[in-house]
């Protein structure tokens, strides 16, 4: 708050300070933050504002707007493509505005309009915004803001490979020619703004033929055409001018004598003859490079034209115009003409990579120049396609050598596919593998060659069964842990039933018989049963006899 009130000051002093040397006629830009206080100024002091900036918002008496107000044209250009969802990036720097038609429109008409205000936003911002939005599937946005921050946010878009088709950028700027598109024109993404200087007209020819006959190292920047915010500059200066000729013709004294005004007084005291002005420069009508200058009685350009360009594959191309009268007139001769001529005189960059046997170098291919060094499958067949689509091309190999993959923390892209998201070439022939991520930001053709993963065994060798084929099953250490396993328990049933006194029983003799008693009760669990008992265990087939003892059928169990 202490900044603002600093500024205002300062403001108010250097208002004050021009005032005073008897100045008639004020030029200067504003922004948000000045507006209020130079109108407010102006109007107490009857002072004539002239300024190229963004047309402020009321009706202001002693203002006079060189900039068209573009709300008109954005909302027919929304109609006609007949877009309901899309997303309105704006900053604050030209007032609200654009933003509250747009809204008033949406609920209106029911649109769905994501408003995001990317006034303090850097460019990782930028592409987190991007990012974000392009997992929400939004392809469509309108684009408010002034010309550094909007070439800022178009060459992060190219970065994340939003500049690609199937994407529609509308432009709120009334310089279409003077944004670097170059990429976005490679890339296929449709592209719509609009155009205020027409530089077909006789005004403006002979002005730029002036401009280039300047000396770049005496007049910096000169090498460049002069931007729309120039030409209102200009136009400016022709106004004040033919109002003072106005003025003169009209023999009306507007001499700063004796009736100056004093702005530090309490209240201001107004210069008299300030209206006198204000009316003069409310009533010039003039041809500038910005088309026909006039104005309404609050200041604000009327009867104005400015033109409709689309992004084709050959650079911005007229579609229409827009005005007052008869609002969005597209002209059908020049809609849907131009790209196939354009194709046909102008040289396609095909980039690759060097990998045989698709792309090789022959072997004297010192002797030859452009195409003709290479040889290989995908020069063929890129030699077959320009023949049949009737185009000039050049191969390019691609400079880092890699087919293509994005860096997970810039999302940059890299090798051919990087080569075609930047549009630093249109198309990639080469042996490119169909992945999901890149089908994200380049459209592929069928492929010429298809290839699966495979595992590959030796092919066994049949042999004749021997007698032991039995034993194939098994290695051979399984089936020693068998017969050890075997033996073991077999030895241990049979210590086992030694030791153990319910294993041991009396024999009876039979009637009639008189043997006398063994001196040892028989056990049925001799060595040769304990084997037979374990065998017959393993088969799970049984056995005739079976332990009596706890121990002896935990062994046997086991």
């Amino acid at each position: 708050m202490v900044d603002d009130m600093a500024k205002r000051t300062i403001l108010y002093l250097n208002v004050c300070s021009q005032y005073s040397r008897g100045v008639f006629a004020i030029f200067g830009l504003y922004d948000k933050r000045s507006v209020h206080t130079l109108t407010s100024f102006c109007s107490a002091l009857h002072i004539s504002l002239i300024s190229p900036s963004f047309p402020a918002e009321g009706e202001t008496q002693f203002v006079l707007q060189l900039r068209p107000n573009l709300r008109g044209a954005l909302i027919s250009i929304l109609d006609h493509y007949d877009w309901n969802r899309f997303i309105f990036l704006y900053d604050t720097d030209r007032g609200y505005a654009i933003l509250q038609a747009i809204m008033e429109k949406a609920g209106q008409n029911g649109w769905q309009v994501s408003a995001i205000c990317v006034e303090n936003f850097n460019d990782a911002g930028y592409r987190r915004l991007l990012e974000d939005l392009d997992r929400r599937q939004e392809k469509k946005f309108v684009i408010d803001l002034e010309p550094e921050r909007l070439q800022t946010i178009l060459e992060q878009a190219v970065s994340v490979g939003k500049h690609v088709k199937g994407y529609h950028y509308i432009i709120a700027n009334l310089g279409f020619k003077d944004i670097s598109l170059e990429r976005f024109m490679h890339g296929g993404a449709n592209v719509t703004g609009f155009q205020l200087v027409d530089f077909s007209k006789p005004m403006v020819i002979k002005l730029m033929q002036r401009w280039n006959k300047l000396d770049q190292r005496e007049y910096p920047g000169s090498e460049t055409p002069p931007k729309y915010t120039s030409s209102l500059t200009y136009d400016a200066v022709l106004v004040m001018a033919e109002a003072f000729r106005n003025l003169r013709r009209q023999k009306i004294d507007i001499s700063r004598r004796g009736n100056a005004g004093d702005c530090l007084a309490n209240p201001a005291a107004p210069w008299n003859q300030g209206i006198d002005m204000e009316r003069t420069l409310k009533q010039v009508r003039i041809q500038g490079l910005t088309g026909n200058i006039q104005f309404d009685h609050y200041g604000r350009r009327v009867n104005y034209t400015m033109d409709v360009f689309e992004l084709r594959s050959n650079g911005p191309q007229k579609i229409g115009y827009w005005n007052d009268i008869d609002k969005l007139v597209l002209v059908q001769n020049e809609l849907g003409g131009g790209n196939g001529s354009a194709m046909e005189n102008r040289t396609v960059i095909v980039t690759t990579i060097m990998e045989g046997p698709y792309v090789m170098l022959k072997k004297n291919w010192e002797m030859y120049e452009g195409n003709d060094q290479y040889e290989g499958y995908c020069v063929d067949l890129a030699s077959e396609i320009a023949k049949h689509i009737g185009i000039k091309y050049k191969i390019s190999i691609v400079p880092d050598g890699k087919y293509g993959a994005r860096d997970p923390e810039t999302k940059i892209w890299n090798g051919m596919v990087g080569e075609l998201v930047y549009g630093k070439a249109e198309i990639a022939v080469a042996p490119l593998t169909i992945t999901l991520v890149r089908e994200e930001v380049i459209d592929f053709s069928k492929p010429f060659m298809s290839l699966g993963i495979s595992i590959m065994i030796k092919k066994p060798q049949k042999s004749k069964p021997g007698v032991f084929s039995f034993l194939d099953p098994l290695a051979y250490e399984i089936w020693m842990c068998i017969v050890f396993a075997y033996i073991g328990v077999s030895v241990v049933l049979f210590l086992v039933s030694r030791f153990s006194p319910y294993e041991w029983h009396t024999e009876e003799p039979e009637e009639g018989s008189e043997s006398a008693p063994a001196d040892q009760p028989p056990n049925e669990f001799g060595i040769f049963n304990s084997l037979w008992f374990s065998l017959g265990a393993f088969m799970q087939q049984g056995c005739d006899f079976t332990p009596r003892s706890l121990s002896g059928r935990i062994v046997g169990g086991v």
